[in-house]
Formats: C-alpha cells, structure tokens, sequence
C-alpha cells in the first residue's frame, strides 16, 4: 500500500517536473527539450515508475523521414507515455481545450504547439483541424484517440470521424497503433499496479489508401486495422507473461 502511494506520488512529481523543462525551453526551437522529454525521461520514467515493463513490436514500420497521423486505441491513462517511450518519433496530440488552462501542464503543451479542440465548438473545432494540418506539414506528428474516450472493457470501440477528416483533408498518411496491457497498469479507478505494456506498430495507411476512401471507409478500416493490431498486442502479451511466470 506504501509502495503503491510512493509510486503514485512519484509519477505526479514525474509530470510537473517533465512540463516544466518542456515550459522552460519552449523557446527553444524544434520543440525544445520535448522530443528528449516525451522519448527518453517523462515516458521512460512513467513507466518505470509504475512497474510497467514495456514490450515493443513492428517498429520497423516506423519511418521518422515521413510525417504522419498516428492513431492508436484508448484504454488507460499510461497510453500516451507507452507510446512516448515506444515511438522515436515526437508526437504531438490534439487534446480539450481544457487541459491548456493546467497551471505548467497545460501552459507546457501549448507553448510546444499541442493542438486543442474545443468540442462543442464545431466551427472553432474545424479550425484546430487545419492548424493540425500546418503542423504536420511543417514536420509534426500527431497522436489521436479515434475512440474519443477510454475503452471501459479493453475492446476497440467505434472510431469518430475527426481523425480521417483530419486525413483526408491534408491528405496524409495514417500509421495505427495498438496498445495492450495497460488497463492492468492504470485499472478503472485509479489503482496502480506493476504488469507488461505491449506496444504493436502496424503497417502504414497510405496516401493512397487515404485518398480511395470516403472519410467513413477509412474510419471503418483503420478501426478493422487497430482492431487486428490489438489481437496480436493481446496475444504477445499473453505470451510474454506465460514466459516470465
């Protein structure tokens, strides 16, 4: 129990310090210090921290000359910093608008360029869109939650549309993602426990794979794609526990 409040305790100190460096060399340029950040300290740390071991697959589908939207399912909070830790490449997120008014957190994510939407603002929320679409097209990756919310079982849900708007306005390509295990890190409820994160990588979605779709084709596809992605993070991670009992 001890142990568990040390370790919560610590990740809370984790991010405060992690946004203050990216907030205090924002003015740096290329992101400052943040690529360093989100790869090698806050995520890393994040894990390490939880007792997470984090197994990464398919990175070799991971191209750091090309500038993509990367779309992965949603169970737990310890999503981002999985795939921080997983992905060499600095993903920047769309995320509420809400979160840029986090004293240092919040400030930090918007002084790097994160991208906020407000949700119940159409018209401001197609705005952010194209400030998306500028920012991978001046070299930004970004991260997106097709599911909206976390999954409550684990299972992938229906993908909203603002991705593959997204997508197929700025017509980029897509690389999915899957995650599995860290429902079991970060249960419903906030409880903390040591486990095995699998991060599987999947095949690029291609510009023309993007173009020959309607935005609801694509949305159904890419969800068919995470979903196969998800089975075999779900699959290696059973592996992978069997192996260290």
């Amino acid at each position: 129990m001890i142990g568990r409040f040390i370790r919560s305790a610590g990740i809370v100190i984790m991010c405060f310090i992690s946004a203050f460096l990216v907030l205090l060399f924002s003015w740096m340029p290329k992101g400052g210090v943040y690529p360093w950040v989100a790869h090698k300290f806050w995520g890393p740390g994040m894990l390490w921290l939880a007792g997470a071991k984090l197994h990464v697959r398919g990175a070799e589908n991971l191209d750091q000359s090309a500038d993509a939207v990367f779309i992965s399912n949603h169970q737990s909070h310890f999503d981002i910093p999985s795939i921080t830790s997983a992905v060499p490449i600095p993903l920047y997120f769309i995320a509420k608008k809400e979160l840029q008014h986090i004293p240092i957190f919040g400030w930090g994510m918007w002084a790097i360029g994160m991208v906020f939407v407000d949700r119940n603002n159409r018209e401001k929320a197609l705005a952010s869109m194209q400030k998306a679409i500028r920012a991978i097209k001046k070299g930004k990756s970004i991260l997106s939650f097709p599911e909206g919310t976390r999954s409550k079982d684990g299972e992938v849900k229906a993908f909203k549309k603002g991705s593959f708007h997204l997508a197929k306005s700025g017509l980029l390509e897509m690389v999915p993602i899957a995650v599995s295990g860290t429902r079991d890190v970060l249960a419903p409820g906030g409880k903390l426990n040591r486990g095995v994160v699998v991060v599987q990588v999947g095949r690029r979605i291609t510009r023309a794979e993007v173009e020959s779709r309607s935005i609801a084709e694509l949305a159904t596809y890419a969800n068919a794609r995470i979903g196969e992605l998800k089975f075999m993070a779900d699959a290696e991670l059973l592996r992978i526990k069997k192996e260290t009992k």
